[in-house]
């Protein structure tokens, strides 16, 4: 609706209050305020969001929800209204345009934990090593348990090791994520962003706040007002269960374990084949162990890597079951505890990684960072029809030297991606091309071309080939092979589509940036030629600016002179003809075509344009001067508008 005095629109409101009088603006929240916000738009970068009529907000994808959000578009559609915590405000404001309003930005956190979190919350600097906190396990691998320290966002890892002070065969059976647990930080990594933490009882023994005082082997012992889990021992385990399997266990034990230890389980029992010797000797004290384990010396603290000091293999042999003293057990043991260390090695180096992508899986830059096949495979899942996610895909097999894989990577895509995203499917055509182009040969790049074309608009198809190519001349610095691929291109692009003038142009852009143009030149009459001749005004303008741009500023200045001259009516020539003069840095000429339009020379024939396109043509000229001019040449704008207005007047009375 427009005002009664044309002025500009009326701006309306159906809010109670504002029908009760209140018409003053929207107070700025401020940093950690709780507001109130309507969803304007949602993508797959985040949410744009309304809070009031100067007031926006915007939130990045990972703060959208504590989980995962497979579809973020359904789940925040236009109009919802939702709730979010202030993190930051920006003001801007247009000094131009005196008298309006300064647009404020909000950036927002809508994720459920911040809503709730308490102002005091810990953060990572502010945990100490040797200090015990309650936590929640969030989640529970065979290698340990993550916990989530309780009132911050903090989360270590209990290694198994430090899960219990008995060995601990199945986690996933002791602990189940959102469990509260008491932990003791032995370990905090400020360089890795990482903390180590303990679950051992023995580090709770004399807690006040510790009300467990039984000895049994149940490791769920609770205490009644904390609610809080610790195991105590896993001891008891199934005698049978244990002998069967404990020649596969011990695998993951030696990783866990120093590689010192010599219990006469693992030499009766171990996968390694070197208990031949003393099998038979000692099967009674075999039993005797079974029943009852002995507990590994599992000192190992956080970082769990090669660095770790491995001891050698006879300083535990008091904790063996029977002395062996003979020479042939002495070398025996000495094998397999080399053996032991370097799959240890190897073991522990795999831990390490396995404990870095689950650091990045917890906080989110998995997904933005991505750097193993899981990592992009999962991005994928998340949107198969983002040719960005597919095209990174390609370029980590390619990282790898493996060609191969990354056109697999492609072909997946033309199957995944809808067949309504053309533009989508055109980029991963363009990227088997491209990759066709540098490590295939020249059948394979030509029949990926040929290829693309058939399942994609094949003009665009060619188009974006040839810049590609021209990217190649660029960079191969007079390479004749680069050069004479690009020709070739560019021709048959040519022959393929003359009547298509924006191929001719792509074909002049590369000739003039070259510096060959008289074959620019030639080119260009032969498009005259080829293209109908209602494209033949946009084909002499493109050229003629690129004229401006690599080739010679004269020429360029004489087709559009030929172009106005011929069609005086056409503005948008003058004022295409104008910037480049301004941009080519002459603006006495761009000043004189403004005076010869307004006041043609005697003989000229005059410009027919009326008074809207005269008014358009005053505004740019005084923009100019505004810019480029000073106050005399303003002045001079301004006594020729008025000049016009009034012999325009006197001609209509």
């Amino acid at each position: 609706m427009l005002a009664a005095s044309g002025t500009g629109p009326i701006e309306v409101s159906l809010r109670e209050s504002r029908l009760e009088g209140d018409l003053d603006d929207d107070d700025v929240p401020e940093e950690k305020e709780i507001v109130h916000a309507y969803v304007v738009t949602t993508n797959k970068k985040g949410c744009f969001l309304r809070l009031s009529r100067f007031i926006e907000g915007r939130v990045i994808l990972k703060e959208l929800s504590d989980s995962f959000l497979p579809d973020p578009v359904s789940m925040f559609p236009s109009g919802r209204l939702v709730v979010g915590k202030v993190k930051q405000v920006h003001t801007s404001s247009d000094s131009k345009k005196k008298g309006k309003k300064s647009r404020v930005t909000v950036d927002l956190d809508l994720r459920e934990s911040v809503l709730l979190q308490d102002q005091s919350k810990l953060s990572f600097d502010d945990i100490k090593e040797g200090e015990k906190y309650n936590g929640v396990v969030t989640r529970v691998e065979s290698y340990g348990v993550f916990v989530r320290i309780e009132n911050s966002e903090v989360s270590g890892l209990a290694h198994l090791s430090e899960c219990s002070d008995d060995y601990i065969k199945n986690l996933s059976k002791m602990f189940d994520p959102g469990d509260l647990v008491k932990v003791m930080v032995i370990k905090v990594d400020k360089e890795g962003n990482r903390i180590g933490l303990s679950m051992k009882a023995s580090h709770f023994e004399d807690d006040d706040s510790d009300s467990d005082s039984s000895s049994d082997s149940d490791s769920e012992t609770s205490e009644s007002q904390m609610n809080v889990r610790f195991v105590d021992s896993d001891a008891d385990s199934d005698d049978e269960d244990f002998a069967s399997k404990i020649a596969s266990k011990m695998q993951e034990m030696e990783a866990e374990s120093d590689e010192g230890s010599n219990d006469e389980s693992s030499d009766n029992e171990s996968s390694d084949g070197d208990e031949e010797s003393n099998s038979s000797s000692d099967s009674s004290s075999n039993n005797d162990d079974m029943e009852a384990p002995t507990p590994m010396d599992t000192d190992v603290g956080f970082d769990w890597g090669v660095n770790d000091t491995v001891e050698e293999p006879g300083d535990d042999s008091s904790d063996s079951s029977s002395d062996d003293s003979s020479s042939d057990s002495d070398d025996s043991n000495m094998k397999k505890g080399h053996k032991s260390r370097k799959k240890a090695a190897v073991k522990r180096q795999e831990e390490k990684e396995i404990a870095k992508m689950e650091q990045r899986l917890a906080d989110g830059t998995a997904e933005e960072n991505p750097e193993t096949a899981a990592d992009f495979e999962r991005l994928i899942a998340s949107d198969p029809n983002a040719s960005e996610n597919w095209i990174k895909f390609m370029a980590y097999h390619l990282s790898l030297a493996d060609i191969e894989s990354a056109r697999s990577v492609a072909t997946r895509a033309f199957d995944r991606i809808e067949f309504r995203e053309e533009g989508e499917k055109l980029n991963v055509w363009m990227a088997l091309v491209t990759l066709e182009s540098k490590y295939g040969t020249a059948a394979s790049f030509s029949q990926a071309i040929e290829n693309a074309a058939q399942h994609n608009n094949p003009k665009q198809v060619y188009l974006r080939v040839c810049e590609m190519l021209e990217k190649d001349v660029t960079s191969s610095h007079g390479d004749s092979s680069v050069i004479t691929k690009a020709d070739e291109m560019f021709e048959k692009m040519c022959k393929k589509f003359r009547s298509k003038k924006t191929v001719w142009i792509s074909h002049f852009r590369y000739l003039l940036k070259s510096g060959r143009h008289e074959e620019a030149h030639d080119l260009w009459k032969r498009s005259i030629k080829s293209l109908p001749e209602y494209k033949h005004v946009e084909t002499m303008s493109k050229f003629a600016q690129f004229e401006y741009e690599h080739g010679s500023a004269e020429r360029a200045r004489t087709i559009f002179d030929a172009l106005i001259d011929k069609h005086p009516k056409r503005m948008d020539l003058l004022f295409v003809y104008v910037d480049k003069e301004i941009k080519h840095g002459d603006v006495e000429h761009a000043r004189k075509l403004f005076e010869r339009t307004i006041n043609p020379p005697s003989g000229k024939k005059t410009s027919k344009y009326n008074d809207k396109q005269m008014k358009s043509l005053f505004k740019k000229w005084y923009r100019m001067e505004d810019e480029h001019g000073d106050d005399e040449s303003r002045i001079r704008v301004k006594m020729a508008a008025k000049d016009y207005v009034e012999k325009s007047t006197r001609a209509k009375n």
